[in-house]
């Protein structure tokens, strides 16, 4: 294994889904992606929190976004090592595409403005079927980091900013939710609230719009909020990543979320970035 690229989670500021537009702020779990090229096919491994991971179907859909854009042939062997639970709305699957495609891009020696290897990993996620929007906000926040707001069917980063790096609490449920579960939901009916949300972000006021975003969409997909009732009776802001289920709090007393949060999923903590 020799061109290595590190890339790292985000949480959600405001999910694209009802709108188009969406905003997400990077976090500091990472993703590191090592590969080799090999004269055909994708083979290697893939390791998740240390557990193997069985499914290249994100892995293939990069290598071939890559051979069709350069009119290339190849294959490679990979060996993924993520901290980032799946499933869960913290942003896995941007991460992955964003650090396999840049490393695959530097093994290959091409070199392309950042935001264009980020434009490649997001045509490799929909081509696989990890993102119902394009989740050009979530790439945009993992690659960059800091706060990053997207109109995503245009591919248009349309603001960054930087952010302090506060610490951030995550509660993981055990409960899974793959985007492919989504596709028949009508989120257009939460467009009205989620403009409101993208309007307060892009004015500067994001932790408002993360914390109107979790309660419309939480309340929407049927997540129980408690926990972020708790999180905002703790000072912090709180909302919901992605999907869900996972869900965040910023707060300049990470132990204090962490207590209140305790009995309803897995609680890490790590900062923004």
């Amino acid at each position: 294994m020799r061109c290595l690229k590190m890339c790292n989670s985000a949480v959600t500021v405001v999910n694209a889904f009802a709108t188009g537009k969406g905003g997400a702020v990077g976090i500091d779990l990472r993703v590191s992606a090592k590969v080799k090229l090999i004269d055909e096919g994708v083979g290697g491994e893939i390791r998740v929190r240390r557990e193997r991971f069985e499914d290249f179907s994100l892995v293939k859909a990069v290598v071939e976004t890559i051979k069709d854009k350069f009119g290339l042939d190849f294959g490679v062997k990979v060996r993924i090592d993520s901290e980032i639970p799946v499933g869960k709305g913290l942003k896995s699957s941007s991460a992955v595409a964003n650090a396999l495609t840049g490393a695959i891009l530097g093994e290959l020696k091409i070199e392309l403005p950042d935001i264009e290897v980020v434009k490649l990993g997001v045509e490799a996620a929909k081509r696989a079927g990890v993102t119902l929007t394009g989740a050009f906000d979530d790439a945009c926040a993992s690659y960059f980091g800091d706060l990053c707001l997207t109109d995503n069917r245009k591919l248009e980063l349309l603001k960054r900013e930087e952010v302090e790096k506060k610490s951030v609490v995550l509660l993981i449920p055990e409960e899974t939710v793959l985007t492919s579960s989504l596709k028949n939901k009508n989120f257009k009916v939460l467009a009205p609230y989620v403009e409101e949300a993208f309007r307060l972000a892009l004015m500067g006021e994001w932790e408002k719009a993360l914390v109107l975003n979790g309660l419309v969409y939480g309340s929407f997909l049927g997540y129980d909020l408690e926990p972020v009732a708790k999180a905002l009776e703790a000072g912090a802001i709180a909302g919901l990543s992605g999907k869900g289920p996972a869900m965040f709090a910023i707060t300049e007393e990470p132990e204090k979320v962490a207590d209140v949060w305790e009995d309803h999923g897995e609680v890490l903590i790590t900062t923004l970035r």
